[in-house]
């Protein structure tokens, strides 16, 4: 029997206030159409955040030729962006072939939905009926790959959002063409430790792990998981599994601060971490 590799369920999607600051400039990018740059350290949830507020749908199975049918209407209706993660190697014929198709599909969807009459009508004003556009992993973007997506925003005046590192504000400053139409930036930060509670409470389970409010060693073991992640999803998750994986191993059921420990001497945590 060959084996067989799983990617693990991704968690619930849980709204933070970081996810509403991050709704609110999502929502002034697509109202004004400016460009926006969100930044903040790997693992604080800035790709989850993007990927729930657009809610893009896979459009690969449309053909832009046919009609809507209802389940691909029902999530355009409820999509409000188009989501593309930029390649490590990217050049403008890479972002054109990933990108003006999709916001030409996706525009001509929303016009079909607007009522447009046929498919001609529909296409009319198709690539500026695209109200918002997420970029992700922004830092790869080369100058001319920069050059063509500021190309893409002035001809077709759909909102742009540029999702990236600390710094990726900082490196725009050096392009004046692109900087000086950048209307906001924002700064995703980590979750507070009230935040942190509430969500290893909820994801915990997922993990069959539990920490019992009337337990001092699991009260002292969520105060460790809180110390160490420090408001990182991606670093949370990682700990989880090891701490799954430990307690199962040792035939342990509950949590423990040595359980944590254990878990974080298993992973690698460095300062971007």
């Amino acid at each position: 029997m060959p084996m067989t590799i799983e990617r693990p369920a991704q968690l619930a999607f849980i709204e933070t206030r970081a996810h509403a600051r991050f709704v609110e400039f999502a929502e002034a990018c697509a109202t004004y159409r400016y460009i926006g740059v969100s930044h903040g350290r790997p693992g604080v949830g800035k790709t989850r955040s993007a990927h729930e507020y657009a809610a893009w749908p896979d459009m690969r199975g449309y053909p832009i030729a046919d009609p809507l049918t209802d389940p691909m209407a029902s999530r355009i209706a409820q999509c409000r962006a188009f989501f593309y993660t930029a390649p490590v190697a990217n050049t403008p014929k890479t972002l054109n072939d990933g990108m003006a198709f999709n916001i030409l599909k996706l525009g001509h969807a929303r016009r079909t939905l607007e009522g447009a009459m046929d498919r001609v009508e529909a296409l009319q004003g198709a690539e500026q009926a695209c109200p918002l556009v997420v970029v992700d992993e922004a830092d790869r973007l080369t100058l001319k790959s920069l050059e063509h997506l500021r190309d893409l925003y002035d001809r077709h005046g759909f909102g742009l959002i540029l999702l990236g590192m600390p710094g990726l504000e900082k490196r725009l400053a050096r392009y004046a063409q692109f900087y000086s139409r950048i209307g906001f930036v924002h700064e995703f930060k980590p979750l507070s430790e009230t935040e942190m509670r509430f969500i290893l409470a909820r994801h915990a389970a997922t993990f069959g792990l539990h920490f019992d409010p009337d337990c001092l060693e699991a009260v002292e073991a969520l105060a460790a998981v809180i110390r160490i992640t420090r408001g990182n999803f991606r670093l949370m998750e990682r700990l989880f599994t090891q701490m799954q994986r430990i307690m199962a191993l040792n035939q342990v059921d509950a949590v423990s601060p040595a359980v944590v420990e254990a878990a974080r001497d298993c992973l690698v945590i460095g300062a971007a971490d």
